[in-house]
Formats: C-alpha cells, sequence, structure tokens
C-alpha cells in the first residue's frame, strides 16, 4: 500500500505529516494526474502499529469516572451550574420526547430547509445528556427510566445521520432507513454521546438496553467505518481523509465511541491506529501559521473534536500516543487568541456567525495542556447539543476543574498589537479604540466567501464595520447557487465592484507589502487575482492602521484599465446600524455604542450619492442581512483611486482609562 511505503523509514510524528499531506495532494490535487478513484484512497495502519497500540490499552476509560465512583461525583453536587442543570432536567421531563417521523426526515428533500426535521432531532441527545448527568448527580434513580427511555427513541431513529447530509449520498433512497449505516457529522457526534451515557451509567441501564446499544452503534457506526478503513477506501464517506472539520468531527466521533464500547484491546486499537493516520489530513488543512481557513466556529467545532480525541487516546494509551505534541498543533490552538479583535470577539468571516466564540471546555483544556490562553472558573454543565450531542465536552471540562483548582491558571494574556498570518492571508491589527480585521488569502476555502480584501472595524470593543457572516444553511447554500447570494458573493462585503464585475470564485489577494510598526500597521494587497476583467491592468488595497491619538483606519483602492471602466467600493453596516450624512464626501455610521465619520477622497474624481443597496441571501423573503454603503465613481475611468479615512466620531475614555495592546 503507498501509506505503508510512505512511512517506512519515517521516524517522526511531523514526517508522518508531511508523507500524510504529500498522499492527500496526490490524490486530491490536479485531475489530469490522477483519478476521482485515487481520492477516496486511505491509508491503511500497518498490523505492527495496531499490534503495539494494544499492548498499551487497559480497560475503557473516559474524561471522568463513571458514575458509580461516589467519591468523585458526590463533589461535583456542589458545582454552581448543578442546580441550573437540575431544572433543566426537570423541565425536560414534564415534556414528550419530540416526535420524527417520515414525513418530517424529507421535508428537507421537499423544501431544502433544514429546521423542520433538526430542532426536534438535536433536542433528543441535549435531553439524553441532561438526564443522565442530572441522574449522574443525584444517584436516586430519578432520572433513569427518562434515559433509558430517550436511548430506546434514538435507537428506534432510522439512521442518526441528518437528510441534509445524506441526500446527495444516496439519491435513490425512499425511506429514512436508507441511510441507516451512513456515518455523518451527526451520526458520529451521536454514537459518542450514547456510548458515553452507557459508559457513565453502566449497569444501572438494563442488560437488554445496553445490549442493543452496542449492536445498533456496531452496525450504524463502527462496522461501516472500520470497513472502509481496512480496504483502504472511503466509498461514499468522502469525509475520511479530508482537511476540513469534517474529518476531525467524524473521525473523533467514530473512535470516541470505540475506545467506549468495543471490549477487545485489538479492536479498539485498530480504530485508534486508523485515526492516527486519518487525523493529520485534517490538520494539513490549517494554514502553516496555524490559521484556520473555515473561521472560528468550524475551529472550535472541529478542532474541539480533535483535541477531545487526541485526550481520549492519549489516556487510554497510558500517555504513549500523544498527538497533542506536534509542533503545527500548538500554532493551531494558538489560533483561538490570536484571532480575537478584542477580548472574546473574533471577525465573522465566511461561513461564521458574528457571535461565535468557543466553548468554555476549549478554552481551558487549550490553556492547560497546550499553554495557550487561559481557564475559566468553572464547569457550566451546560453545551448545546451540536449535530448529535456534545456529551463527551461536559465530561472533559469536569475533569479540567480539578484542574483549575489546584493551579490557579493565571489570568488571561492581553493581545499583542497585531496578529500576523503571513501563510493564511490575514491580519489582526489592534489600538488603544479601533481595532481591524482583514481578510486576504483565497475566497475558494471550506466555508469561504468571495471576500478576498474584506475586513472588519471595532470601536471601543464593539464592531463598527463589519462582515455579514454566515447565510442560512438550506440546500442551495452548498449547491451551484450558492453565490446567487448577496452574503457569500462579494456583494455582501465592503470590497470593490470592478467594471460592474463581483469577484470571482476562486479569487484571491496576493500580499505586496507589509510595514509593521507601533505607531502603525500597513498591508498593501493585490486584487486584480480576484476578478474576472480582461481590461483590468492593476488593482491594489491598502490597508493603514494609525494608533496614534483617537486612532484611524484608512483603505485606498488603486485601480488601472486598459480601457475606461467603472468602478466603486463599499462599505458594510448591519440591519441595526445607521448611515447618515454629514458634509460633502462625508457620512456618519454608528450603532448603539458608538459612530465613525467616514470621509471620501476619490482626487480628481466625483463620486455619485452613496448607493444604499439592500443585502439577501439565500433564501427569499428572509429579512436583510444588512446594507452596501457603494462609493461608486461618476463616470467610467482608466486610472483612480479612493481613500477611505475612518476616525471615531467622538473622543473615548482618557487614556488612563483604557489597555491598549502589548507590543508585538
Amino acid at each position: 500500500m503507498f501509506f505503508r511505503s510512505c512511512i517506512r523509514n519515517i521516524t517522526t510524528y511531523r514526517e508522518v505529516l508531511l508523507a500524510l499531506l504529500a498522499m492527500a495532494t496526490t490524490s486530491a490535487g490536479d485531475a489530469s494526474s490522477t483519478t476521482s478513484d485515487d481520492m477516496r484512497k486511505l491509508p491503511v495502519p500497518l498490523p505492527a502499529r495496531v499490534n503495539e497500540i494494544a499492548s498499551w490499552l487497559t480497560a475503557p476509560r473516559h474524561f471522568t469516572p463513571p458514575f458509580s465512583d461516589r467519591a468523585w461525583w458526590d463533589v461535583r453536587r456542589s458545582l454552581p451550574a448543578t442546580p441550573s442543570l437540575l431544572a433543566k432536567a426537570r423541565r425536560y421531563a414534564g415534556e414528550p420526547t419530540p416526535v420524527l417521523t417520515e414525513e418530517l426526515y424529507f421535508d428537507y428533500d421537499r423544501t431544502g430547509l433544514r429546521p423542520k426535521f433538526e430542532r426536534p432531532f438535536h433536542h433528543r441527545p441535549a435531553r439524553l445528556q441532561t438526564f443522565a448527568l442530572a441522574e449522574g448527580l443525584l444517584n436516586d434513580g430519578t432520572f433513569l427510566p427518562l434515559v433509558e427511555k430517550e436511548l430506546d427513541a434514538i435507537l428506534d431513529e432510522p439512521s442518526w445521520a441528518l437528510p441534509a447530509h445524506t441526500r446527495s449520498r444516496h439519491q435513490n433512497r425512499k425511506v429514512w432507513a436508507d441511510a441507516r449505516d451512513y456515518v455523518d457529522l451527526a451520526a458520529a457526534s451521536k454514537a459518542w454521546t450514547i456510548a458515553t451515557t452507557d459508559w457513565l451509567l453502566g449497569d444501572r441501564l438494563s442488560p437488554a438496553l445496553r445490549a442493543r446499544v452496542r449492536s445498533e452503534i456496531r452496525a450504524r457506526v463502527l462496522i461501516p467505518w472500520i470497513t472502509r478503513v481496512r480496504v483502504g477506501h472511503r466509498r461514499d464517506f468522502w469525509w475520511m481523509n479530508a482537511g476540513h472539520n469534517w474529518n476531525a468531527v467524524c473521525n473523533s466521533g467514530v473512535v470516541g465511541t470505540a475506545l467506549l464500547i468495543e471490549d477487545d484491546p485489538h479492536e479498539r486499537a485498530g480504530f485508534i491506529a486508523a485515526w492516527e493516520a486519518l487525523i493529520p489530513l485534517y490538520l494539513a488543512g490549517f494554514a502553516a501559521d496555524g490559521f484556520c481557513y473555515e473561521g472560528i466556529g468550524y475551529w472550535a467545532y472541529g478542532f474541539g473534536n480533535y483535541l477531545a480525541c487526541a485526550e481520549a487516546v492519549r489516556l487510554a494509551t497510558g500517555g504513549r500516543l500523544d498527538l497533542l505534541a506536534a509542533p503545527h498543533v500548538a500554532s493551531i490552538a494558538r489560533f483561538a487568541h490570536e484571532w480575537q479583535l478584542v477580548p472574546g470577539l473574533y471577525p465573522p468571516f465566511g461561513d461564521t456567525v458574528p457571535e461565535a466564540r468557543p466553548a468554555a471546555w476549549i478554552t481551558d483544556f487549550v490553556a492547560l495542556r497546550l499553554g495557550s490562553g487561559a481557564a475559566g472558573p468553572s464547569p457550566t454543565l451546560e453545551y448545546p447539543p451540536g449535530l448529535g450531542g456534545q456529551f463527551f465536552a461536559t465530561l472533559l471540562e469536569l475533569s479540567l476543574y480539578d484542574n483549575i483548582l489546584a493551579h490557579s491558571p493565571p489570568p488571561p494574556p492581553s493581545l499583542p498589537l497585531r496578529s500576523w498570518f503571513p501563510d493564511g492571508g490575514a491580519l489582526i491589527s489592534r489600538g488603544p479604540r479601533l481595532s481591524l480585521a482583514v481578510k486576504g488569502g483565497r475566497n475558494d476555502i471550506p466555508h469561504g466567501h468571495n471576500d478576498a480584501g474584506s475586513f472588519v472595524l471595532t470601536l471601543d470593543g464593539y464592531s463598527i464595520l463589519s462582515d455579514p457572516g454566515r447565510d442560512d444553511y438550506t440546500a442551495r447554500t452548498f449547491g451551484p447557487e450558492r453565490y446567487t447570494s448577496d452574503l457569500m458573493n462579494s456583494r455582501g462585503h465592503p470590497v470593490p465592484l470592478v467594471a460592474g464585475q463581483l469577484q470571482k470564485n476562486d479569487g484571491r489577494a496576493v500580499t505586496l507589502r507589509t510595514e509593521f510598526t507601533r505607531k502603525r500597521d500597513l498591508w498593501e494587497l493585490d486584487l486584480a487575482p480576484a476578478y474576472a476583467v480582461p481590461t483590468l491592468v492593476k488593482l491594489t488595497r491598502t490597508f493603514v492602521l494609525n494608533r496614534a491619538g483617537e486612532g484611524s483606519l484608512e483603505i485606498i483602492d488603486r485601480v488601472v484599465f486598459s480601457t475606461p471602466q467603472t468602478f466603486g467600493n463599499a462599505l458594510v453596516i448591519r440591519p441595526d446600524q445607521q448611515c447618515e450624512a454629514v458634509g460633502e464626501n462625508r457620512f456618519r455610521v454608528q450603532n448603539k455604542t458608538g459612530a465613525v465619520n467616514v470621509v471620501i477622497d476619490a482626487r480628481d474624481h466625483k463620486t455619485l450619492p452613496l448607493a444604499q443597496t439592500v443585502l439577501t441571501g439565500i433564501q427569499p423573503g428572509n429579512p436583510s442581512r444588512g446594507t452596501r454603503l457603494g462609493i461608486n465613481l461618476a463616470s467610467v475611468v482608466s486610472e483612480a483611486e479612493i481613500r477611505i479615512t475612518l476616525t471615531p466620531a467622538a473622543p473615548g475614555n482618557t487614556p488612563e482609562d483604557r489597555t491598549p495592546p502589548r507590543d508585538a
């Protein structure tokens, strides 16, 4: 096998990573040098490696002891979050198990909309983990019947995969059960949630139910996955060797489940060895500097699942296999801290919602195990169910709590003047009042939009000029109609309109120059490769964040055409913001927390009145997601410059009340 020949003389994890990346490049690269079948090939673990891992394994274990360890669990009753958790469990107990039907399952096929089925589908594992944790804390049998009832309902579901994920893989499906053994994000996570519940409660669950749990998990998830590993072919599980969050979430969910369900050490070792071979392909999807192209939301989702499974493998092997020790992992882990505009606020580029931020268990784990960021004070015991549940996350944070108390972690480190990702093509530049995030790089990235050269600006810790972020997820969002949405094409982003043309799907921005000092940061980009305009000779965009005084931001666009064309720039505001003119070529953008003055200078060219275009998303009839403030030249040009200068509209706090970023 190719994988065996690749690793025969490899001795370090980094070399393994590079070898696997080479294989991924070979299998997923130029269509002229490979076939679609090559892309489906998987690395097959060596039998010797499986045997070695098997020799390290003892009995299955999790992040916490099972509920039978009352000395450990009784102490957790006094956690501040326990009353809220128990109140939720009692509320759920008074509600029926959400109903799921064939008609609901196929609603997505009819309408292309996901919530009608997914809301009750996701609520079931949320109820399960709430009932199970409540039973573990009280230990009085109150919630045990509810746990068993919820488990039975989930095991009765014909498939654990989402219709949005199975439609394109099972075009001829006639009934829900046709996707019974298809593994997706939801199926892998749901299996891990079920296995976690079984492991925690153990023999308190009925023998028949425990036997059914194992039978269903093996038939639906474990056997389909390990069969593809053993034949070295992913078949329709396209995500097994992908370079994005699906690899980490699905593969980690499967392996996390196997570590709890499979009693035979050799079987568990087979899953670990396969995960060890597949997960570097996920890590290779990050930039060399740790930048996550998918954004902070998918960093938390994918990397969070990777962290959890890596820790589960480390514990299972007695510390002998620690995939968090690779240098690239440390740079990826730092991304969550470095990508903040201000503490707790991240740029919503691509398919990122504006409020996205990592869950506490992830930042706690990264702080304690990898030394980046800071750990929080106490477990919340409450996490969004996600696609299939995240019961493992609750246990992982509970396991960290003792560590947090024992070591009294230091406060979070201050953010630097800038976070520069030259490989990822992104910059965050911070000042006393204004902070700027800029996206360069490519458009054709996982969960990316056509937004090369886009930016986000904060004033006094709040977003003042932003990017609309993620659109609704429907059947059209990830199909050929994706870029009909203003939020995903470049109309919904503060980037130029060139000769009436939006950016192309495979467009990119290329760094021309950087100048970083304590007083100011400058980044000049070549945006010409982002547009398919034959007459475009040159298009550059320069960002200059000045930190002196109240601070300012300049955005300078320079364009040259071979024949005269139209040209314009834009800012984007949210629906809750206002824009008002304050003079010729001057206007003010404000929200509830502040305002910035905007000055337009087009040199020798006149500009048209501000063109306000309401931005619409992928789903017709949904409310507007913002407004494009078009700054367009009044006539066609062969060469032009538009300079936008933004400054705070009112003085901020006195300097001694501010905490400027530390120098980098």
